[in-house]
This record gives structure tokens, C-alpha cells and sequence, in this order.
């Protein structure tokens, strides 16, 4: 019988592994041969600049230790297959290589949860973590993405998964092992040193509760094994990013960059939806309803504060541990000026096991009958299912909405007509095969309310005088500039101008959204999410035609 129910246990663990799976590596080319997203394009152009013993990657945006990891595995790839020159690895290549390891990552985050959640109160909180991880639209979509979230997400789950190892038995080796981890942490993004506090809290933690009590021996302890945390953090780094010493000037500049940008210190053309914005109540207003869906993210608030109940009830270590892992990643990254939905895919661990524990405790202290139980939880993974095939059915099923809009134009827009569309976006590459590049004019409309140098208003009509067509390839320029009156005042006018037709032009086309689609953004594509939530993968692509005559 025993054995009956062990088989019971790895039969339903590999039947969410194996739909998670699919939900995961389905469709990995998806957006070739343009792979619009600009991160990934980043990541795969330092991959492909890369030839041994050339390896300054030349991009410090990131770790250096993901970028390594996808060239070697290219490398390998081209050896095994005779490629002629080993050492070269492709652009696309390096896409989908990238594209495989968050595919991986995400897959494995589905037993791992199972095993953390079972490790934290029993089976059916391990099963519902993990079923809440195999239909998760945020790991599902950035596993589809060739950036480093699910490195760091996968990793960060490691490091609670050993973690609460060193609470139950302090261990030497555990330690070396969890140090390693950090340090792979921080050799993915800088920002993960945040962290670094918690195995040294577990490691305290776990020796007192062995011992305990407090002496002089365990500062001792506390302070050898500190330093050789941060020895190995440094080794691992350093010797991952080594040309963050190499070439200390370029990592200088980039962190600069990438840490003033964060803290809106420095406005960029693409952090425009973040201002007046209030953090933590942004998130789980624009960001979480996507990543998790709706109804979880209602169930989350409530979660969090009856486990953080729980911890002071119990004095349960292993809750107190999950609820730092979950606090220090969220607010480490929701308090910055920025806000993007990438930012909270490391926390989406933490929040599927809170929920779960969550769940299966009330339950249990409120003895709900289990047929009760079976309900609840059918209708609450019935949920979580639609979201999921929403998004896999728009996002991937569905023709690519770059891709869609060249196809309508291809049908209703002349060739050698001149049109106008935005600069810094993609989007427009797709519309090439219709409308020659040449044809095209791109105008930083990001500039109407530049401090310096401004787009004149004159320029703007002159070109939409002689242009037949307007393309808009995203939400991402008119959306903050009609959110933002006041900071844009030039952009506000000159977009709703536009969408009221007082500019000459009439709206032809805009992406059709169907039942899935108005499911996945709750009725609203453009304006419900943070605007990342979809703007890489399935943007809303407004046509204008001019009606002057």
C-alpha cells in the first residue's frame, strides 16, 4: 500500500513536470527571425561578439556567468556537429540556447517547489505549490524569454531549498554548498546581494537551536563562517566576471547606468509609465494579476499575513525563513523607481508556496471535509488553467501580433507608400517584407518633451503631411505620454490628437483580441498590466491612415 502511494506521488509529480514542460519548450523560436526582444537581443549580441580567447563580453547590464554559460554550451554544440569554426556562436543561435535554459530552469522550478512545500507542512502543500508553478503564466512566459529572470529564480529556490538544510543541521559542507549558490547569485545580477544576510541568518539560526545557546564560541563560529561566505561569493564572481576587473571602466559605466535608471535618478525614453506610480500597491495592481493571476493575487495579501502569523504563533524557523525569502526579494525590487514585471519573476517561488501552506493549514485548523477541500482546490486549479491556456493561446498559438499587423498591411497598404512609426521599436522590422525600409521614417516621438534638443511640432507635421500611413508597433511610447499629462504635455496632446482623429488620420487597424486574450488582460491589453507585462511578446499594434486630401 505504501508502495501504491509512493508510485501515486512520482506518477502526478511527473505528470505537472510534464506539462509544465510543454507549456514551456512549446514554440521556443517564437518572433523568428526578428526576436524582437531587445534584452535577449542584448544577451545573444555579447554571446555572439564572443570567440576564444576573446571573452570581454562587453556588456555589464548582467552577470557574466549566464553569458559564459550559453557560448560554451554553443561551442559544444558546434563541436559536436563539426560546425566550421567552433568557436563562433551564431546570433539565433545564442537566442535559442539562452531560450533552453530558462525553458530548463522553469521546468525544474515545478519539482523543486514540490519538495520545499512538502518539506513545509506535508504532500498536499507540496502538490499544490507545484501546481501552481505548472501553471504559472509568468514562469511559463519567461521561460520563453532568453534573459536571466528564471536563473536567478531557480537559483534563489535553491538557496531557500539549502537554507532551511543548515537550519536543521548546520553542516560545513551545507554551508560551502549554499555559499557556492550566492555566489552564482551575484555572478548572475549584482542586486542579488541582497541575499547575502540570509544563510548566515539560517546558519545562526540552525547552530543555536543544535546547541542551544548563545557563547562566545558560537560569534566565533558565526564570524569564520562569514568570511569564508564572502571569501567564495568573491572567488565565484571574480573568476565569472573576471573583466568586471579587466575592463573595470565599462562595468563602472554600466552599473552607473543601470542603477540610476533604476532609482529614476536618470529618465530614460523607457521608464515613463513609472511616475506618480506607488510602490507595492503597483505590483500587485499591474504586475501580480498577470504573473499570477487574478484570483491568486487576491488570495496572496491575506497569505502573507496569516503565514507571518503563523511564524510568530509557531516560531516555526522554516516559515520565518520563507517569509524573509519572500520579503527580501520583493521589496528589495518593488521600492525602486522602476517597476518593471521582470523584476517580480524571483518572488513567484516564494508566493506559490505561500499560498499553498496557506491553504492546506486553514484547512486543516478549520477540519474542512475533504470532499469540500477537492472542490475548492478543482476550482481553483480550473482557474489557474484558463489563464494559462489564455496565455499560451495567445502569446504562443496565435500568429505574432508584429507579425499579424505586416500581414494585414501586406493586404491593404501599398508598397511604395511612405509611412511614419516610432523609433527604439522592433516592431517595425516586421513590416520590412511589405514596406521597404527606405519608406519608412522613424521619428523619436519620445523627444516632443525632451528638455534639450525637443522634436519640434513643425517636423512632426511636415513628415505626417507627406506620409500616408502612421504605424504605432507598441503601447510603449503613447501609453505613459496619456497617463501623464502634466510630464508630457506635448506627447499628451500630439497621441490623443491622434486617437481622436484631429490629426488627419484614422485608426485602419489595431491587434484583434479575442475570448483568450481579453481573459489573459482582464478586457484590456494596452492599458490593465505594466506595460513589459506584454509589450515584448504580444504588443497592440495600432494603423493610422492619413485622410487629407
Amino acid at each position: 500500500m505504501q508502495l501504491l502511494i509512493k508510485h501515486k506521488i512520482l506518477f502526478l509529480l511527473l505528470f505537472f513536470t510534464f506539462v509544465g514542460s510543454f507549456f514551456r519548450f512549446y514554440n521556443l523560436t517564437w518572433s523568428a527571425p526578428y526576436y524582437f526582444h531587445p534584452d535577449e537581443r542584448n544577451i545573444a549580441s555579447s554571446v555572439s561578439q564572443l570567440h576564444f580567447p576573446n571573452l570581454n563580453p562587453h556588456f555589464f547590464a548582467y552577470g557574466s556567468l549566464p553569458i559564459y554559460a550559453i557560448y560554451k554550451t554553443g561551442v559544444i554544440n558546434n563541436l559536436l556537429t563539426h560546425a566550421p569554426d567552433p568557436y563562433a556562436v551564431q546570433f539565433e543561435q545564442a537566442i535559442l540556447i539562452s531560450r533552453i535554459y530558462s525553458a530548463l530552469f522553469s521546468v525544474l522550478l515545478i519539482p523543486l517547489l514540490f519538495v520545499l512545500g512538502k518539506n513545509i507542512k506535508n504532500t498536499r502543500t507540496g502538490f499544490l505549490a507545484a501546481l501552481f508553478a505548472t501553471l504559472s503564466v509568468g514562469l511559463m512566459q519567461f521561460a520563453h524569454f532568453g534573459t536571466f529572470e528564471l536563473w536567478l529564480t531557480f537559483f534563489t529556490t535553491v538557496l531557500f531549498l539549502l537554507c532551511n538544510k543548515l537550519l536543521s543541521k548546520p553542516q560545513l559542507q551545507t554551508f560551502i554548498l549554499t555559499s557556492v549558490v550566492l555566489g552564482l547569485l551575484i555572478a548572475t545580477k549584482v542586486s542579488s546581494l541582497a541575499l547575502l544576510p540570509l544563510p548566515l541568518v539560517a546558519l545562526v539560526v540552525g547552530y543555536k537551536n543544535t546547541k542551544h545557546h548563545l557563547s562566545f564560541r558560537l560569534v566565533i563560529f558565526f564570524f569564520l563562517h562569514m568570511l569564508l561566505l564572502l571569501c567564495l561569493v568573491a572567488f565565484i564572481f571574480f573568476i565569472t566576471n573576471p573583466y568586471v576587473l579587466f575592463d573595470f571602466p565599462a562595468f563602472k559605466g554600466a552599473f552607473h547606468y543601470e542603477s540610476t535608471v533604476a532609482l529614476g535618478t536618470q529618465l530614460v525614453f523607457y521608464t515613463g509609465e513609472f511616475f506618480n506610480t506607488i510602490p507595492i500597491l503597483f505590483q500587485f495592481a499591474h504586475v501580480y494579476p498577470f504573473l499570477i493571476n487574478p484570483v491568486l493575487t487576491l488570495l496572496l495579501v491575506p497569505s502573507v499575513f496569516f503565514t507571518i502569523y503563523r511564524c510568530i504563533k509557531t516560531k516555526n524557523t522554516t516559515l520565518v525563513l520563507l517569509v524573509l525569502f519572500f520579503c527580501v526579494t520583493f521589496f528589495s525590487q518593488s521600492v525602486l523607481f522602476v517597476k518593471w514585471t521582470r523584476y517580480i519573476i524571483p518572488t513567484l517561488p516564494f508566493v506559490y508556496l505561500i499560498l499553498a501552506y496557506s491553504m492546506t493549514d486553514v484547512f486543516d485548523r478549520l477540519s474542512v471535509k475533504k470532499k469540500t477541500q477537492a472542490i475548492l482546490t478543482t476550482c481553483l486549479f480550473g482557474i489557474c488553467a484558463i489563464f494559462a491556456f489564455s496565455y499560451v493561446k495567445t502569446a504562443l498559438l496565435s500568429v505574432d501580433s508584429r507579425i499579424q499587423a505586416a500581414q494585414w498591411a501586406k493586404q491593404n497598404v501599398l508598397p511604395h507608400e511612405h509611412v511614419v512609426s516610432e523609433v527604439y521599436d522592433l516592431g517595425i522590422t516586421a513590416f520590412h517584407e511589405t514596406i521597404p525600409p527606405s519608406s519608412i521614417e522613424l521619428i523619436n516621438f519620445y523627444d516632443l518633451d525632451a528638455r534639450k534638443n525637443p522634436l519640434s511640432k513643425t517636423a512632426v507635421e511636415e513628415q505626417l503631411n507627406k506620409s500616408n500611413y502612421l504605424i504605432l508597433p507598441s503601447q510603449r511610447i503613447f501609453k505613459p505620454r496619456l497617463l501623464h499629462e502634466t510630464l508630457f504635455p506635448k506627447g499628451n496632446k500630439f497621441y490623443t490628437d491622434l486617437f481622436s482623429e484631429k490629426l488627419g488620420y484614422e485608426k485602419i487597424y489595431q491587434t484583434p483580441c479575442d475570448l483568450f486574450c481579453t481573459i489573459l488582460y482582464l478586457g484590456d491589453p494596452v492599458w490593465r498590466f505594466e506595460q513589459t507585462a506584454n509589450v515584448f511578446d504580444r504588443p497592440t499594434i495600432f494603423i493610422f491612415q492619413q485622410t487629407r486630401s
